[in-house]
């Protein structure tokens, strides 16, 4: 209502001008003109220029309603409704190199962006109503000035209001309901149990040490987070960064960035680093994203570990990059799990695990180390693609790898050189792989090892004494017989933590055993799945979550018979499950559980306990 009577209250002076017309360009001082839409006014504080009453419907090829740059007298810009604003590089509403403005009690439907002010001064942005699929409102520039504006929260952005902060120091924002927030040159800021949704998310600029914390934010149409030029922001414990086009988070400049413990949802990118150096991403949870991490501009000693991605197109792309790790994560039914491109070099990928991946790390880097990974159920476990001459993969190193149950376990393209591939192990896949470059393999004088194998060692040093051969010339000259001489913990598994348990029965008996713990979700998700049965008799997992649950289990991807043990928050027993490997089914608790114990079957039978009653923690 107060919308409908300020807009009779300037309709009612206009007389017989006509409340509709074409947009309004003004490009200088000069320009406030009755033609350009101004009905009254002087320029000055205490008369400015009045653009109010107009009704504007902008056609398909013109990109802003009301666009303003240049000027330096004031003026007020009131009271307009605003349609069609299509162009995504436009506005209903832009204003640049700017100052003295008010905007107030305007209208926008039917567009893409509703207000932009770019490298302005002094505005006073009020009452405004948008809906909009992309941004609201927006300031940018380079200066503290150009953001130092009056935008109070009566401005809403699809029915939600705005809250737009300058230069705080050490204040907690919390609990508050937004179409969008923007914190900028401020320092030690904390948003706390935020959320943003249906709006344009939020918006941090030049401002140092800013904390993103239990924030929900879902269906913020381009970025749900913008991390521009703040050094040191902090996003954690985030459970929902989910349905935004562009990017769940996206940091662009900004060193030291940290992304913890967070979910992020079926986003364009769920994180996107740009220009930005010392950025870490660390126990968070990737689903469905066209890319899960994306990484560009030449960015230097990205981190990525400990997290979880399923089912996200690419899971991890290195555009750009210079000393990127990926290490300790979980990859599963990703087409590609981390791909490296060209401009990238120095990069490590390490002790991740990757499950039923087209490719699980396809790469044109150069001066890179894969090892001691995981590599299960892909197309092609490794591969060097051909770079057509647009990129020379050199100096790369593949070794420790576990290359498992594969279609094919490596291929190297034509343009690659000097790779060194040695000791990794080839388990059971249809083919070894191919070498088409110029490589080396067994550069140590230790090679691979083969399941399929049936060479001799007469000599007994442990290298078989026949090569063996890969398509398009490659030769590994030295091949291992010795299956468990590279380790038989590799991937995700090798990064658990381990303990020492007790279980008691009925009758007093205990029996003591070293469990790997899984207390993270990367963790829990895996468990078993991808171990070599040959290897995971002797294993036992134990999973610990926060609080009591009812999480269910399936064992697709589990290769053999695992006794389920159940205990509440005391160490009691709760029930047990035997589980088969049997990909199609699930098996639920009937009671809640707090601990809970995965252990072969042979295993267990040999411990010789009868009925548990107790897990200890010593």
């Amino acid at each position: 209502m107060k919308f409908f009577v300020l807009f009779l209250a300037v309709l009612i002076p206009l007389g017989a001008i006509a409340a509709m017309r074409g947009p309004i360009v003004i490009l200088s001082n000069d320009d406030f003109t009755a033609e350009n839409g101004v009905i009254g006014g002087s320029g000055t504080s205490d008369d400015p220029y009045v653009i109010a009453g107009w009704e504007i419907l902008l056609s398909q090829d013109e990109p802003y309603g009301i666009r303003i740059e240049n000027v330096d007298a004031y003026f007020v810009i009131r009271g307009c409704l605003i349609r069609g604003a299509a162009n995504p590089d436009g506005a209903a509403i832009y204003v640049n190199f700017s100052a003295n403005g008010t905007i107030e009690d305007c209208m926008v439907r039917d567009s893409l962006n509703g207000i932009l002010i770019t490298n302005s001064t002094g505005f006073t942005v009020r009452d405004n109503y948008l809906a909009v699929e992309r941004l609201g409102i927006r300031v940018t520039g380079l200066e503290r000035a150009h953001f130092d504006h009056d935008i109070s929260p009566t401005n809403t952005v699809n029915e939600r209001p705005v809250y737009y902060y300058f230069d705080l120091e050490g204040e907690e924002i919390k609990d508050i309901e937004a179409g969008h927030i923007t914190i900028a040159f401020s320092r030690d800021v904390t948003l706390s149990g935020v959320k943003v949704y249906n709006g344009d998310g939020i918006y941090i600029a030049f401002s140092q040490s800013v904390t993103v914390q239990g924030a929900d934010l879902f269906l913020n149409p381009t970025v749900a987070i913008t991390v521009y030029n703040s050094p040191g922001t902090i996003v954690r414990d985030c459970k929902r960064i989910a349905n935004s086009k562009l990017a769940g988070v996206k940091i662009f400049l900004s060193d030291g960035v940290r992304v913890e413990n967070c979910g992020l949802y079926v986003n364009g990118h769920g994180i996107s680093v740009d220009a930005s150096n010392g950025v870490s991403t660390v126990d968070n949870v990737f689903f469905k994203n066209a890319i899960g991490i994306y990484v560009a501009g030449a960015s230097q000693d990205i981190q990525v570990a400990k997290n979880l991605f399923y089912q996200d197109r690419i899971a991890v792309k290195l555009e750009s990059s210079t000393r990127a790790e990926v290490t300790a994560s979980v990859f599963s039914e990703n087409d590609i799990a981390v791909e490296v491109r060209g401009a990238t070099s120095d990069y490590r990928i390490a002790q991740n695990t990757m499950i039923g991946c087209g490719y699980g790390v396809d790469s044109l880097g150069s001066r890179g180390t894969i090892e001691e990974n995981l590599i299960a159920l892909s197309n092609i476990a490794i591969i060097f693609e051909e770079a057509y001459k647009q990129a020379y993969p050199t100096g790369n190193t593949v070794r420790r790898n576990l290359l498992y149950r594969s279609f094919e376990a490596i291929y190297l393209g034509t343009e690659t050189r000097q790779t060194w591939i040695y000791e990794n192990l080839f388990w059971k896949c249809e083919r070894n792989g191919r070498d088409l470059g110029q490589n080396v393999w067994a550069p140590l004088g230790k090679g691979n090892w083969y399941s399929e194998y049936t060479g001799k060692d007469e000599n007994g040093d442990g290298i078989g004494d026949e090569s063996v051969y890969f398509g398009g010339g490659g030769e590994d000259p030295a091949p291992l017989m010795d299956r468990d001489a590279v380790g038989v913990i590799l991937g995700v598994l090798a990064t658990f933590g381990r303990r020492t348990i007790v279980l008691r029965d009925a009758e007093g008996n205990e029996a003591e055993i070293e469990a790997f713990v899984a207390d993270d979700d990367h963790e829990r998700f895996l468990g078993f799945q991808v171990l070599p049965p040959e290897w995971a008799t002797d294993f036992a997992v134990l999973f610990i979550w926060e609080g009591p649950v009812k999480s269910r289990f399936h064992m697709r991807n589990v290769y053999l018979p695992l006794r389920l043990l159940l205990f509440d928050v005391k160490g009691s027993f709760v029930g047990e499950i035997s589980m088969e490997p049997d990909p199609e089914k699930i098996y639920e608790p009937e009671k809640p559980f707090l601990f809970a114990l995965e252990i072969p079957e042979g295993r267990w039978g040999a411990l010789g306990l009868g009925v548990v009653r107790e897990l200890i923690l010593p």
